[in-house]
């Protein structure tokens, strides 16, 4: 199982995968603790670099800060070994970009194949805004695919979209077609794999301030809208009680506990307390023995998909999208796809049979869930 920590700026949530890996090692799981960077905070809880393989810490605990340079050459060398006649194959892997959103997805798929080695896997993913962009990063692909080429979802491409496309078909071989259309397949499919509920969950570090609440009352939803499942709600570094010249911090500190338990009741609220670095294993596990003190360390049973589609008999579509206030809420139609936005962040969804070709639709809200379905002749 893959534990993803992401949350608001700072180092907390790398502290959180830290301590939560040390933990469950501390209680005899196998444990690795994964950084996707760019930064590496958690390799210095630790004082260990990026490397190509995961390097030991203590006994069943591990640390592996991936590099996303390393990743993407390995993943453009295996490309480069097929036979394509397209000018890309030309290219070597050291003029290659950083396209937003591959190192999150290189670095799951290494550690898909890494996942039976271990009981559980903790990833400092940063930052919830560069999550939420690479998981975007295929709907931007796929409409840019759409807009110059005519690609569409299907494996070929419909007359409907040729005839808007910006560039000629005639003028485009068509294995380079093939190609670019496997391509995108590929990173729809990372992204499916990243997000399954029976792989990965999120835990999300709140900073407890307002600002930390506010973001989290869009990021959080928008991580469910994407498909990833919000297990639990880590808040910290909380500042411990009791000191006068704090007043004001522990009060709006009490404040955002209190709201983020009115918010988000369905989900586990843990405590993270503000420490020193911990300079090692023992230190972080430590810090995981009083986070988890009343249970919950490893995940638990599998929860619904946030994001469920069903037809065509009932068609219908989904979205569980916990604590997102009416005014960040938008839907658009386009064409046979329905376009989410949470805040800033969009989704676009391919709509099951039942709901296509142009059928009235209605959405409404039941509770935290937004449920789309057809529009019945008498609505």
């Amino acid at each position: 199982m893959i534990l993803i920590f992401v949350g608001s700026a700072g180092g907390t949530a790398a502290t959180a995968a830290a301590a939560t890996a040390a933990a469950a090692a501390a209680a005899g799981r196998r444990a690795l603790i994964a950084s996707i960077g760019p930064s590496h905070s958690v390799g210095s809880l630790a004082g260990v670099g990026p490397s190509s393989a995961p390097q030991s810490l203590a006994p069943g605990l591990d640390l592996w800060a991936l590099d996303a340079l390393e990743d993407l050459g390995a993943a453009w060398g295996a490309l480069r070994g097929q036979p394509s006649g397209t000018p890309a194959s030309a290219i070597n892997s050291e003029e290659l970009p950083i396209i937003p959103g591959s190192d999150l997805f290189l670095a799951v798929a290494r550690l898909r194949r890494l996942a039976p080695s271990y009981d559980l896997i903790c990833v400092d993913a940063g930052h919830h805004d560069g999550l939420l962009r690479a998981l975007g990063a295929p709907d931007t692909f796929r409409w840019a695919l759409r807009l110059l080429l005519g690609l569409d979802r299907d494996p070929g491409r419909s007359s409907a979209s040729m005839a808007r496309a910006m560039v000629p078909s005639a003028l485009i071989p068509f294995e380079w077609i093939g190609q670019v259309q496997q391509a995108r397949v590929q990173l729809e499919r990372l992204r499916d794999e990243t997000v399954a509920p029976d792989q990965s969950r999120v835990r999300y570090v709140l900073r407890p301030d307002r600002g930390g609440l506010e973001e989290a009352a869009v990021a959080l939803p928008a991580l469910q809208l994407f498909g990833l499942a919000v297990e639990q709600i880590i808040v910290g570094p909380l500042l411990p009680a009791g000191n006068v010249a704090l007043g004001p911090l522990l009060a709006e500190q009490r404040q955002v506990l209190a709201d983020a338990a009115q918010t988000w009741g369905g989900l586990p609220l843990r405590r993270l307390d503000a420490a020193a670095t911990p300079g090692g294993a023992a230190g972080l596990a430590a810090i995981g023995a009083a986070l988890y003190a009343d249970g919950g360390l490893l995940p638990g049973p599998q929860p619904a998909p946030p994001l469920r589609l069903a037809g065509p008999t009932e068609p219908r579509v989904e979205i569980d999208l916990p604590g997102l206030r009416r005014e960040a809420l938008g839907l658009t139609l386009s064409g046979d796809e329905l376009i989410v936005r949470a805040g800033p962040y969009r989704r676009h969804i391919l709509m099951p049979e039942g709901l296509r070709g142009g059928v009235a639709i209605r959405a409404g809200r039941q509770g935290d869930t937004l449920v789309i379905r057809p529009r019945q002749a008498n609505a």
